[in-house]
């Protein structure tokens, strides 16, 4: 039995969760798009981007932490570092655009379904 693991080197190639996250979102904004409700369709597209940007730089950073000695205090400042970017990001987005809500997390409940599905689908 073989195993294949990620390259270290390639901290910017994307792997089949963030392609298909990627892809699941296009579709759902597609719907969206097509049946009139553009508003919505906008919060899926900034939900789902948003989301699977934070799954990058969770790998991102997982690698560089690895491939790298750092002390755990380092590594738990990355983490929360990165995590309040995040929710600043997040809440800077609501409060000075109009983001409809529903969409954003319909686009982030996209991307957990595939997460989901991607780690149930194995690695196969």
């Amino acid at each position: 039995m073989t195993t294949t693991t990620m390259s270290q080197n390639n901290y910017f190639e994307f792997s089949r969760v963030e392609k298909s996250s990627l892809i699941v979102t296009l579709i759902i904004i597609s719907i969206n798009a097509l049946l009139g409700y553009r508003d919505i369709a906008l919060g899926v597209a900034t939900g789902g981007l948003l989301f699977t940007a934070n799954v990058v730089a969770i790998r991102f950073i997982v690698n560089l932490l690895i491939g790298q000695k750092q002390t755990k205090a380092f590594s738990i400042f990355a983490i929360v570092l990165k995590m309040i970017l995040l929710v600043a990001l997040a809440v800077g987005l609501f409060i000075f655009t109009k983001i409809n809500i529903y969409g954003f997390f319909i686009g982030v409940t996209g991307v957990v379904i595939v997460l989901i599905g991607e780690s149930l689908r194995g690695n196969k």
